[in-house]
């Protein structure tokens, strides 16, 4: 049924069965006897035939537009299916969050690479958003649900903003019990274009939003750790950024009983009929990784 999908909308693209049987390299004959056996399976006439021309009938125009689509699906299935046992190679260009990127990603790609030699990474730390398309980015990491219909969206990691301060400044100014107590503390917290200016948890079944202070900020949740473990004053930073400092006394968790609202962080791509290689084999391995 397939070489006769194939010869009818090659007969229909040409208007002739000499003209088709050139171009898929069968004798006429041939062309004619598939055709004519087609149409007696499907009980219609797929040809109006003259001696002067060759016309599709609506049961052929229907048939050869629907034969169409089933023959791309095809060819892109067999695609897939020979690119996935193939070695994947090129370059990888990501675009990555900085406090994400530096602490979580950086330290996972090696490992990538072991994995995949052939495979060579441009790793973009930063976090304005790119065009993936315009700026020929395959892979775009960010906090949060971006709506654009043309990109696919695949959660790879949640994290949690955290109150935390030196235990200098706990001695210094003592331990906070609300967001009022300590909005009086010094602070220095990292804001990224609208990112960071509000964060919000959840205190006696309901979600407060803490409205972050701007006297000191910057835009590297790196440098706000830095500043904190100095003994200036407190800092709200990702939980992954802070977990060995709070396991060996760096630094002291604030407002536990404040709960953060988790933020969940996505690698987004393109949205593709087939998507490439590389950028498949990235995305089961960041799942593999940080899906735990």
């Amino acid at each position: 049924m397939v070489t006769a999908m194939r010869i009818a909308i090659e007969v229909a693209r040409h208007g002739s069965f000499t003209a088709a049987s050139r171009e898929l390299r069968l004798s006429a004959p041939s062309v004619s006897r598939i055709m004519a056996e087609l149409e007696a399976d499907l009980g219609v006439r797929l040809f109006n035939r003259t001696t002067r021309q060759l016309n599709l009938s609506d049961a052929g125009m229907e048939f050869v537009q629907k034969s169409s689509g089933i023959l791309e699906e095809l060819d892109t299935m067999r695609s897939v299916v020979r690119e996935r046992h193939e070695t994947p190679r090129g370059q990888l260009r990501v675009s990555c969050v900085m406090a994400f990127g530096n602490e979580c990603l950086a330290p996972a790609l090696p490992e990538f690479l072991r994995r995949f030699p052939q495979l060579d990474i441009s790793l973009d730390l930063g976090n304005r958003l790119v065009d993936l398309i315009e700026e020929h980015y395959d892979v775009a990491i960010r906090v949060g649900p971006l709506r654009d219909s043309s990109m696919i969206a695949q959660k790879i990691y949640t994290q949690r903003i955290v109150f935390v301060a030196s235990p200098e400044v706990c001695r210094r100014f003592g331990m906070p019990k609300s967001f009022d107590e300590i909005r009086s503390y010094p602070s220095v917290t990292q804001v990224s274009g609208e990112w960071g200016r509000t964060h919000q948890f959840r205190f006696l079944g309901e979600i407060i939003d803490f409205e972050v202070p701007q006297h000191f900020r910057m835009n590297s949740a790196r440098a706000v750790k830095n500043a904190c473990l100095t003994g200036y004053g407190y800092s709200l930073l990702p939980d992954f950024m802070v977990a060995d400092d709070l396991a060996e006394n760096r630094l002291v968790q604030l407002l536990p009983h404040y709960e953060p609202v988790e933020q969940s962080i996505y690698a987004f791509y393109a949205q593709r009929r087939h998507t490439p290689q590389k950028i498949r084999v990235f995305i089961d391995y960041l799942a593999e990784v940080f899906g735990s």
